[in-house]
């Protein structure tokens, strides 16, 4: 039997607990304020566990507060974190300065379990899987939070979406990024996490924003903090009323990323800096393409950016449709793209993304044109919310960076175009998803029986890629026509699996083997942080494609989507064995998942293949599932021919037919004729 080893603080260990104190604050506290007293003992703990990180005054020792009777804690505490933010002006003015437990939390009895919860916590960085634990689990505590309350999902933003803004925009090492809604600080923490994943450092990134609500605010700076990003500046502030300025003029940033609130109400008396408006006002019961100019302003010249969008200012008339019109013939409108429904946390509207060109406007070879992408489908549906996941943002992305016409999904449309439909900005009369319409019933076919073949040989290298031929599922009836085969169009449509399981097999045969061949660059880069670059990146699925399309079964987006899906999923396996090794993924999984790992001793060598073959089964579990899908839509595909041609009228005469001839026969012999 293993010994269990008790390995580094995980992420989703650490949520669950935050989980379990938010419990705690059940009945005491509304949903939305946890994170006024939770995110303070998280800071105190971590200042205290980890030497270095702050300046710690005696009174903010977590030594110090746990050694005072429960009546006191309340007033230790605001004093603890007082004195920890009077040490750190730079990096914690302001935050505590409302803090007041004794307010938040009157029951001593309450406070004092929560100081037990959060005192066997061990958070200095020897002790944390990777130095963003903190970070990463606060903020998935903020997202389960914004789930449970409607209020609080309105300053948080699902990652996912986030993510897509920052792989649109591309923010770079060097440049400044702002977001004039920071709520949580997703959009700040994404395109962060965006530089440092194309080789970038984080640190080299300056990231401003503003926030209005003082609670969001709060919860914003605090979850960049235990990110470990410190080169930030978030003040509170109404982006529109107050925007930032720089010698007396709007502050101009390199990128711009923003999911304002949808349809608020504003008071352009209000506004300050109103030079920024200069398309237009919208009615002040909507402010969404105030928002859109106000990041319009603040774009330098050849900065870019990304606004969320209610699918209302798309095509909005009067004053909204004439700022539509100045803003695309100035070319400040880059591409817009429809996202589904239900993926935001306070709303069920679907929504659009608008991505945003500096005064310099769009790049050359995309000047006179934007781009429309329908991503409505792009999504995962859950009971609760729908979910934009990897693969569908890296079809997005992909499309965006591609600018070019995909059939039913993304399509690039001339200024002159939009501006002849009034420049109505609505995707659906762009870009259509809807299914395409079944070719029209072949009157020949339904009268004497066969099917088109005009509508079979389009579909014949789809069922080729699995090895099917044509032959193997109809006769020939002349040279326009085909027949089901005598066993019935059920039958044989029933057999398309036998058909097609020799190539199915090979095909993941193949993706398997792919991976035997990238293990050794998995093992080479193990433990040295080589694994998280661009480049090594590319070559995967560079190769992966390459390996598999010629196939023809799957194409290059259910490829790419499947490994980013894989990729994400496996995230914190491959930061353990980019930092640690294989040895760092064997302790987290005998942590969290030991079943990974069976119950036979694991040595060096073994633990190395197992580490490999799991990440490989899963990504050939992932191709697996993709595969039976298609060739599921080729057995669809022959019954649908099944259900418009293997009954003709020919056929039903003859039905009838028969069956009057048995009902004369039966009537003679009953002497009635």
């Amino acid at each position: 039997m293993n010994e269990t080893r008790v390995g580094p603080l995980t992420t989703e260990a650490l949520e669950r607990l935050l989980t379990q104190a938010a419990e705690m604050l059940r009945g005491d506290l509304r949903a939305p304020d946890y994170g006024e007293v939770i995110a303070p003992l998280l800071v105190l703990k971590r200042a205290s566990d980890q030497p270095g990180l702050l300046s710690v005054p005696d009174l903010a020792r977590w030594s110090h507060v746990v050694a005072h009777h429960p009546r006191e804690l309340g007033e230790v505490l605001n004093r603890a974190l007082w004195a920890l933010e009077e040490s750190n002006p730079g990096q914690l003015k302001g935050l505590f300065d409302r803090v007041d437990f004794n307010r938040r939390i009157p029951s001593p009895s309450t406070l004092q379990r929560l100081i037990s919860h959060f005192d066997p916590l061990r958070l200095s960085d020897d002790h944390l899987e990777f130095a963003d634990v903190l970070g990463r689990a606060y903020d998935g505590f903020l997202s389960s939070v914004s789930l449970s309350d409607r209020r609080s999902g309105e300053f948080y933003t699902p990652r996912a979406v986030c993510s897509l803004l920052a792989e649109l925009v591309q923010p770079q090492a060097g440049q400044s990024v702002y977001d004039p809604c920071a709520g949580s600080g997703g959009m700040l923490l994404q395109a962060a996490h965006y530089v440092e994943q194309h080789d970038g450092s984080e640190a080299d990134l300056a990231l401003y924003g503003q926030e209005k609500n003082n609670a969001a605010w709060f919860n914003g700076t605090l979850n960049l903090f235990l990110h470990g990003i410190k080169d930030t500046s978030v003040s509170v502030g109404d982006c529109l009323v107050d925007p930032l300025l720089e010698n007396g003029n709007v502050r101009q940033f390199d990128r711009a990323l923003a999911a304002p609130p949808f349809s608020m109400k504003y008071v352009r008396q209000e506004v300050g800096s109103p030079e920024r408006m200069m398309y237009g006002w919208t009615p002040s019961a909507n402010a969404d393409l105030m928002f859109v100019q106000h990041v319009l302003a603040v774009l330098r010249p050849d900065g870019v950016g990304a606004v969320v969008v209610p699918h209302g200012v798309l095509f909005r008339g009067g004053a909204e449709a004439e700022i539509r019109r100045g803003i695309i013939e100035d070319g400040r409108l880059e591409a817009v793209i429809g996202i589904g429904p239900n993926v935001f946390h306070n709303t069920g509207i679907p929504a659009c993304i608008l991505v945003l060109r500096g005064a310099q406007g769009l790049p050359g070879n995309r000047r006179g044109s934007a781009l429309f992408i329908n991503a409505e489908h792009e999504v995962t549906s859950g009971r609760a919310k729908n979910r934009l996941e990897p693969q569908h943002v890296e079809r997005i992305v992909e499309s965006f960076q591609g600018w070019e016409d995909i059939p039913g999904f993304a399509r690039v449309v001339s200024v002159d175009d939009i501006s002849a439909h009034d420049f109505n900005l609505n995707i659906r009369r762009y870009v259509d998803t809807d299914p395409s319409e079944e070719p029209l019933l072949d009157v020949r076919a339904a009268l004497t029986g066969g099917v088109p073949k005009e509508e079979i040989v389009p579909a014949g290298d789809k069922f080729g890629a699995f090895g099917i031929d044509l032959d193997d599922l109809f006769q020939p009836n002349g040279s326009h026509y085909a027949d089901f085969l005598e066993e019935g169009y059920e039958a044989t449509a029933a057999r398309i699996p036998e058909l097609a399981a020799d190539l199915e097999h090979n095909f993941i045969f193949c993706s398997r083997n792919w991976w035997r061949q990238q293990e050794h660059l998995f093992a080479e880069v193990a433990g040295t942080n080589r694994l998280f670059t661009s480049a090594l990146r590319s070559q995967l699925r560079s190769s992966f494609c390459a390996d598999l399309m010629p196939m023809g079964i799957l194409d290059e987006h259910q490829l790419t989507g499947a490994l980013a899906s894989w990729w994400s999923d496996h995230e914190d396996d491959l930061r353990s064995l980019n930092q640690r090794g294989f040895a760092g993924v064997i302790d987290r999984w005998e942590t969290t998942r030991p079943s990974r790992l069976g119950t036979s001793h694991v040595t060096f060598e073994s633990g190395n293949a197992r580490v490999l073959d799991a990440l490989g089964d899963d990504l050939c579990s992932r191709i697996r599932q993709l595969v039976v899908m298609e060739r599921q839509s080729l057995v669809e595909k022959y019954l649908s021919w099944g259900d418009r041609y293997a009954t003709s009228l020919a056929d039903l005469e003859r039905r009838y037919e028969t069956a009057a001839a048995r009902l004369k026969a039966r009537m003679a012999a009953l002497g009635h004729m």
